[in-house]
Order: structure tokens, then sequence, then C-alpha cells
């Protein structure tokens, strides 16, 4: 292994990959996602398939076929925008020469589609242009807003191509040590490229998670099992844990007063309602002052019994815990949508 041809990778929160071959190749080993995903036959062409769609799930998008049926039926405007981008276009390239209007009309077209938010829009679209878009996911969003100090705009794709910018300041900076590690594992056979290359290494030291094989025996500090890197299929960390210190969220499970406590203290903060074991299919995002959430509203407690309450001050960790435990993103509240 030339892991010294390799220097040190540095990321912008000042975490530091001494052994970015050995890291990598660690991920390759051990995380499902590069055998389901990153392997995964797609072509890189203007014609967005169903099939296509579908490699996505390999990487926790976790789309019913309906979610399916609505991206593809969106697929004459993806396909338009997908022949404006050359398969050659990479985000390692100087920014004049990133397409970057014809990137945002695709995610324009990705906009609006029922259930499909950016971490589904980027599962499907990366294997169509893997040089030029990242996976942003929950963990990258969060690092990304807190790296740049962004907020969104309430316009998708605009906020889409703020990331990737961002994301783009990331890998400009990284990018050598992500070129040379590129060509050695080249010559092992494996071909990734710089942007999926800094998704692994972001996802492994954003300061947001550790990976389970990054992890000392896969316990965290708490004592609690460590999640998992990112696309892994297999499960996920116990649902239990009443404090993600990572995140700074709490879970109130069969806790009235806890939970009116938090409420009181965190008037501005933001509660998650979801089922007493969360799936994909009931994740609400409310604002702590919710009427329908607080007490205030007409139907009773228990308020913490059959769904149980995800709490935060900053939404971003709380979509976060979500992509974590339940490997989806939660949906707005009607009553208090901001």
């Amino acid at each position: 292994m030339n892991a010294q041809l390799v220097p040190p990778l540095v990321l912008r929160n000042g975490a530091a990959i001494e052994d970015p071959l050995g890291t990598a190749l660690e991920f390759i080993a051990q995380d499902s996602s590069y055998r389901n995903y990153d392997q995964a036959p797609v072509k890189e062409d203007a014609l967005l398939t169903e099939a296509d769609i579908r490699v996505a799930n390999s990487m926790i998008a976790r789309m019913s076929p309906e979610v399916i049926a609505g991206i593809f039926a969106r697929s004459p405007a993806i396909n338009a925008a997908l022949a404006q981008i050359p398969t050659s276009a990479s985000l390692a390239a100087p920014d004049d020469a990133v397409p970057w209007v014809a990137l945002e009309e695709l995610m324009r077209a990705m906009q609006g589609i029922p259930a499909v938010k950016l971490a589904r829009s980027t599962k499907v679209l990366h294997k169509k242009r893997p040089a030029l878009i990242p996976i942003l996911d929950s963990v990258l969003e969060t690092y990304l807003r807190r790296a740049d100090g962004m907020r969104r705009t309430g316009d998708a794709a605009r906020d889409a191509i703020d990331l990737i910018r961002s994301y783009k300041r990331e890998l400009d900076a990284t990018l050598p040590t992500l070129q040379a590690l590129q060509a050695e594992l080249r010559l092992k056979d494996i071909h990734l490229t710089e942007c999926r290359l800094l998704d692994l290494f972001l996802w492994g030291y954003s300061g947001t998670y550790t990976p389970l094989y990054l992890r000392d025996e896969s316990v965290n500090e708490g004592g609690a099992p460590a999640p998992q890197a990112a696309g892994t299929s297999s499960a996920r960390e116990p649902l239990d844990v009443i404090h993600d210190s990572s995140l700074d969220v709490r879970v109130f499970r069969d806790d009235e007063s806890g939970y009116f406590a938090w409420l009181s203290t965190h008037p501005s903060g933001f509660v998650l309602n979801a089922a007493r074991n969360p799936a994909p299919s009931y994740l609400i995002l409310h604002r702590a002052t919710c009427r329908t959430i607080s007490g205030r509203s007409t139907r009773g407690g228990p308020w913490t019994g059959s769904y149980i309450k995800i709490c935060g001050d900053d939404e971003l960790h709380i979509a976060a815990w979500t992509g974590l435990h339940v490997g989806a993103a939660p949906t707005r509240c009607g009553v208090c949508e901001h």
C-alpha cells in the first residue's frame, strides 16, 4: 500500500485524516454502499430510467414504488437538463467550467416531486453525473451549512446549488489529496470520483456522526452503539437513546414532564413527532410553539407515548437524527410550516 503517496486530508472543520488511502479502503471493504450503489451499472447519459432511480435505494433512499414513479414522471424535464450537462462535467474543474446554469435547471426539474427532497434527488442524480453531483444527505447538509453559515432561501433548487458551491469549496481545498488517492485506488481497479471520495470522508469526519467502522468496538462515548457509515443498509443505532450529544437532540418517550419542561425553555426550538418506532411514513417537523404538539390543542395526552418527540434547537440536527435512525427526511407541519 502506497499510503505515503497520498498526503493527509484536512477538512474545513479542522479534522485531519492522516491515512486517506487506508481509510478509503476500509470504507470500501466494510460499507455495503460501495458494492450495492457505487458499483451498480448506471449509464451516464441523458436518459433517466426507472432502473436508474431504483439504484438510489441501495443508498438508503427508501423510495416506494409511488415515489419512484413520481420521479420517473418528471423524466422529460430531468432528461432535458441532463442533456445540457456533459458526461465529463466535474466539480473538480475550475469554477467557470462547471455548468452551474444547467445544474440548477436539473435541480429545478427535481423540485416539487412528492416525498423527494435533496437527499433523494442527489442519490439519484449522482449516478448520472458522478463527478459533478455530490450526495447531499442530512449529514453533509448540516456540515456545509455550518461551514459557510448558510440559511435556506425557500427555493429548493437555489439552496441545492448553494450547497454544491459550498461542497466545491471543500473539494477545491482537498483536491491534491483526493486526486492522489484516486490515482492509487485506480491501481487497485477501484474507480471513484473526487466528488464521491469527499463524500465518504465528510461522512466520517464531519463532526456530525462517526461511522460504525471507525468507532472502537462500535461504541460511542455514552455507551450506545455508534451510527453506521453512509449507505449501510443493516441495523442502525437503537432508538432508546435519550440524548444524542453529537447532534444536541433529545428524545422524549414516556416522559410528559420532561417534554413539557423542554418546550417551556426552548420556545424557538423544533419538535419532530414520530411513531414510537419511527418510520419514514410519519416524521412531522413542528415548531416548538405549534399548538398541535404543545398541549394547546383540544387533543389530550399522553404526548410521549404512542407518538414520541425528538426535540432540538436546530432543525438540521433533527433532520440528521432522522437520517441516522430512520433513513428518511421529515415533512414540515402544515399548521406551523415555515
